[in-house]
C-alpha cells in the first residue's frame, strides 16, 4: 500500500512538466460517456486536466470547429501551455515532456502525405503554448473555420483539421510550429498507425464514426 502511494506521488510530481490537458464534450450526447475514459486515464497518470461540457452548436462539424476558440479561451484562462485531446481518446501510458513543447504550437503532421490530403494534419491531439505565436495560430485557425462555413460554394463538411491544415500550409509568420510524434495521436484501429507507432501514448478511438449521425439528427 505504501509503495503504491509513493509511486502515485512520484507520477504526480513528474507530470508537473506536462501541459494542462484540456478537452470538451457535447453534453446530453454519448460523448459524455466517452469522455469518462479520458478523465480516468488522466487521473491514472497524475495529469492535470480540465474537461467541460458544451452545448451542441447544431452539427458535429460545428461542434468540432469550436476547438480553436475553446483553446484560446483556456490559454487566456489558465495562462499556461495546454494540450488538447479529443474526448474519445485515452492516455494509454504516462506521457513525457517533449522537445516540441518549446515551440508555439504542435500537432500531428503526416510528412509523407500530399499537402492536400485531408489527414495531412490531424487535430485530435494539439499542443498550444501560452505565447503570442500560439495565440496567432489559434486566431488564424478559428478564422479559417468561420470562412469555411461562410463559403457559399462549400460542398463538403467543414473539418477543423482541414482548416488547420490550410493555415499551416500557408505558413504562420512569427510562430514556431512543430510535429507531435505519432505515438501522441495513434488511431487505435488504423493498421498503419499500429504498425508505425513504437508504443502508443495517446490512443484515439474516433467515436465520430458511431456518433456523428446521432448528433446531426438530434433535434
Amino acid at each position: 500500500m505504501l509503495d503504491s502511494y509513493l509511486a502515485l506521488l512520484l507520477i504526480t510530481e513528474i507530470m508537473k512538466d506536462f501541459p494542462l490537458v484540456v478537452s470538451y464534450y457535447t453534453k446530453d450526447t454519448f460523448y459524455q460517456l466517452e469522455v469518462q475514459n479520458l478523465i480516468a486515464s488522466c487521473e491514472k497518470w497524475g495529469l492535470e486536466h480540465h474537461v467541460e461540457p458544451i452545448p451542441s452548436f447544431g452539427s458535429w462539424e460545428r461542434n468540432c470547429s469550436y476547438k480553436p476558440f475553446f483553446l484560446m479561451e483556456k490559454i487566456q484562462q489558465f495562462r499556461r501551455p495546454v494540450f488538447w485531446v479529443d474526448a474519445d481518446a485515452v492516455f494509454v501510458k504516462r506521457p513525457e515532456k517533449l522537445d516540441v513543447f518549446e515551440m508555439d504550437f504542435a500537432v500531428r503532421i503526416n510528412a509523407a502525405w500530399e499537402d492536400s490530403h485531408p489527414s495531412k494534419v490531424m487535430s485530435g491531439s494539439v499542443f498550444v503554448n501560452a505565447t503570442q505565436g500560439g495565440a496567432k495560430v489559434l486566431k488564424l485557425w478559428g478564422q479559417e473555420c468561420i470562412d469555411s462555413f461562410s463559403n457559399p460554394e462549400r460542398k463538403e463538411e467543414v473539418w477543423d483539421q482541414l482548416a488547420l491544415r490550410d493555415v499551416i500550409r500557408r505558413g504562420v509568420q512569427d510562430a514556431k510550429i512543430g510535429a507531435l510524434p505519432l505515438e501522441y495521436l495513434t488511431i487505435v484501429d488504423n493498421a498503419g498507425d499500429g504498425k508505425e507507432a513504437r508504443e502508443v501514448v495517446i490512443g484515439h478511438y474516433q467515436a465520430s464514426r458511431r456518433l456523428k449521425k446521432l448528433i446531426n439528427e438530434k433535434p
